[in-house]
């Protein structure tokens, strides 16, 4: 279930609540058959320190320049070997960690439960720099050229260079009620384009943050506050010159991002941003149904509810196929053409050893970590490896099977 976050703006202070189950939630469905087609392989494992935490934090890991960055919810950050994943180094900030892991360069970039930003150098992990941002961050920051945009969760765009000196920032006036979560910025051209939770997406002129259009997907509706939620929590999908973005509660459209102009929408409700193939676009449903919507005009190609109610993490695309993560830990693989699942894989923990420890020779095991076993954190994919890290802090990285 996903958390929803109260911000009262007269005071400054914040607190989180849990909505009730929408009228289509019945539970999550149970796994059926399917003719597998393709089979995941894992290429190798590791424990991350002691787990993501219960506070919904995006610490998603990253891969670059051969090595795989991850953190955990206390402030342990780990650099690995990608081919064989050996700990190259690792690092205890002492902080909460709530958004990871961004590499820029030399730099991988995470982000502290304070609002601090901090940036260690990729080759030891030692600590670069680190800025106050004196807001929560809960998606990782991106970064195009000397460029670094984040966005806070009290509706902020904050931009700043690659050495931590900040810009500009822009505040979009956050609604009194809004889910826990931020979508990721993306840049064209000269501009920075972010979505909000008062349902507008916004693109900025990269060097100074004035506004160079606004266009609003969600209109808040409803009689009480949690029917007027329009959050825009997803990932924003650039394909060429157009944006397609969803919200929550809102629609799915299709905006010229050269002028703003909206060119399509309809209505769609979902906590993750559109993927888009071989001239579709696939959305997860609030309800974690699968559906498939044509490019260009946006009407209905296919659905799959064969996972509803599962609370599907937002879909990548590995090796022609969708990729799906759930709630119990399982990766499930879509075939793009008709939505049938075609693979499936879980991350599951190997047997651990239990060491006897103190005067009374108890059992304990000889790690600590949380036992949730779902994921929430989004897949990451590059070339032939899919990776995954589950709530307990549990990596997998997974490669097809010849």
């Amino acid at each position: 279930m996903r958390l929803l976050w109260v911000v009262l703006l007269a005071t400054l202070t914040a607190c989180s609540s849990t909505p009730e189950k929408e009228p289509s939630e019945i539970g999550p469905k149970a796994l059926s058959g399917f003719s597998e087609e393709v089979t995941l392989q894992a290429v190798w494992q590791r424990q991350v320190g002691q787990g993501l935490g219960n506070a919904y934090a995006e610490l998603q890991p990253a891969m670059a320049n051969g090595r795989i960055y991850a953190a955990d919810a206390y402030g342990v950050m780990q650099a690995m070997d990608l081919e064989s994943g050996a700990l190259v180094w690792s690092q205890d900030l002492q902080v909460e960690l709530t958004a990871a892991v961004t590499v820029a360069g030399q730099l991988a970039i995470v982000a502290s439960a304070n609002g601090d930003l901090i940036a260690l150098d990729t080759a030891d992990g030692s600590q670069r720099w680190s800025v106050p941002l004196n807001s929560e961050v809960l998606a990782a920051p991106v970064v195009q050229g000397e460029s670094l945009a984040v966005q806070t969760i009290d509706g902020k765009i904050h931009m700043l260079n690659l050495e931590g000196i900040s810009q500009w920032s822009y505040d979009s006036n956050l609604p009194s009620l809004t889910l826990r979560g931020t979508s990721r910025p993306v840049f064209y051209n000269d501009m920075v384009v972010s979505g909000f939770a008062n349902g507008k997406v916004v693109a900025l002129n990269v060097n100074d943050g004035s506004i160079v259009w606004s266009e609003r997907i969600g209109i808040p509706a409803g009689r009480s506050e949690l029917e007027r939620l329009v959050d825009i929590d997803g990932r924003l999908l650039v394909r060429d010159d157009v944006l397609f973005v969803s919200g929550y509660q809102g629609h799915l459209a299709a905006i010229d991002l050269r002028n703003g102009k909206l060119m399509w929408k309809r209505e769609a409700s979902s906590y993750h941003g559109p993927l888009y193939g071989l001239g579709n676009l696939y959305l997860i449903a609030s309800d974690d149904s699968l559906v498939a919507f044509d490019e260009r005009s946006g009407n209905d190609v296919w659905l799959m509810d064969d996972l509803q109610g599962r609370q599907l993490g937002e879909a990548v695309f590995f090796k022609g196929h969708i990729a799906v993560a759930d709630f119990a830990g399982y990766l499930h693989l879509v075939k793009q053409l008709d939505g049938a699942i075609v693979g499936r894989d879980q991350l599951v923990r190997p047997t651990l050893d239990w060491v006897r420890t103190g005067s009374y020779g108890l059992k304990h095991p000889s790690r600590h970590f949380s036992k949730d076993a779902g994921i929430r954190t989004h897949l990451v994919v590059q070339d032939d490896y899919l990776l995954a890290i589950n709530n307990s802090g549990f990596l997998n990285l997974f490669k097809v099977a010849q």
